[in-house]
């Protein structure tokens, strides 16, 4: 007995081993309605829809994938020999599609927010991948897309604090002026050259 996502057993310390494409139950393409196939691709079991092309992937299945560029590799050799296959035409008309496992509707999310890939994902169960779309992916992660992505939100985060520090300034500051008994008008003068000072030193 494991623990689900576990690398070793708890007991002996023997590597877990991932199942394989012929142990994975079968599902439907929450697109197409079709049952998937269970594949293979660089070591990882997924399911794919013969229709429209597209994979379903567990949790953890993409998350080495995503770490692991000796995966990456072999997602991008079986993207660009996949056979081309009828698809759906998902671009027009944005629909949510149900998680294959649970039948709740999934979120569609940009992937890392800013790699332009919209997929849809069940945070319990997995990823669900239209045509191309995993090769996109991997394609942004080997570009240095997750390090863009993770400075974008660094000074985001950064930005957001020094407006935060800014608001909590200019409160003190009006909670002063208002103690010492200025004006309205006294009041806004100081707090506007208060707040320009401030832009000027976060600059």
């Amino acid at each position: 007995m494991m623990f689900k996502g576990s690398r070793h057993c708890p007991h002996c310390g023997a590597a877990a081993t991932t199942a394989s494409a012929s142990q994975l139950s079968t599902l439907k393409c929450p697109r197409c309605k079709a049952e998937m196939s269970p594949i293979s691709i660089g070591g990882e079991a997924m399911r794919e829809c013969e229709h429209c092309s597209g994979l379903w992937l567990e949790v953890a299945a993409f998350e080495r994938i995503c770490s692991n560029r000796e995966e990456q590799s072999a997602v991008l050799g079986g993207a660009s020999m996949a056979p081309q296959a009828q698809t759906h035409s998902i671009t027009e008309t944005v629909r949510y599609v149900p998680c294959p496992q649970c039948g709740q509707l999934m979120n569609r999310i940009n992937f890392a927010r800013c790699s332009g890939v919209v997929v849809d994902v069940c945070k319990g169960h997995g990823t669900w991948f239209d045509r191309d779309e995993l090769r996109e992916i991997v394609e942004f992660i080997r570009g240095g897309g997750l390090e863009l992505s993770r400075e974008k939100q660094k000074r985001e985060l950064e930005f957001e604090r020094s407006q935060l520090r800014m608001e909590q300034t200019i409160a003190a500051s009006r909670a002063h002026s208002q103690a010492l008994g200025y004006s309205d008008e006294e009041r806004v003068t100081g707090i506007s050259a208060t707040n320009t000072l401030l832009k000027f030193l976060l600059e």
